[in-house]
């Protein structure tokens, strides 16, 4: 179609309008896989790390956002209806392990329970009692069924 502006313009100068041709001229180059159909990611944790939060800047903001302020949540315990304030639970959830703040070991928690759908912790205990948690990556866990046939 004719760009309007283009012809009134070439009356007003006395010349005929020159036709609009619109080619891409690399359009014969590109080879096209699976027209029409949709190229799923495939269903394990590093494509979809790679492709839905790593490369996408829009998804990794949300993932990073709702970590963050899940994060930043509180805990509280409690023995029955009374608060407590000072517990060795209360202190292992603020200093977990060595290397992170309660606020870094829940946060890459949480990142990793929204990019892989699971997340999961060990617990290291010292003569029975409970001493460091880690976060485990989920690509490099399996769910093992005992006899009963559960996990």
């Amino acid at each position: 179609m004719p760009n309007p502006l283009a012809a009134l313009l070439g009356a007003m100068r006395g010349r005929a309008p020159v036709p609009e041709k619109k080619e891409s001229r690399v359009a014969p180059m590109i080879a096209l896989h699976m027209q029409g159909r949709p190229v799923w990611t495939p269903r394990d944790y590093a494509a979809l790390a790679d492709e839905g939060y790593r490369r996408n800047a829009i998804a990794y903001r949300c993932v990073r956002m709702i970590a963050e302020a899940a994060a930043s949540l509180p805990w509280l315990l409690y023995d029955g209806d009374r608060e407590l304030s000072q517990h060795p639970l209360l202190d292992l959830i603020e200093r977990p392990n060595e290397g992170q703040s309660g606020a870094d070991f829940f946060e890459s928690w949480y990142s990793f329970l929204e990019v892989a759908g699971n997340s999961y912790m060990e617990l290291v205990e010292v003569e029975g009692a409970p001493r460091e948690l880690y976060v485990l990556r989920p690509d490099r866990m399996k769910a093992v069924p005992g006899r009963a046939g559960w996990p």
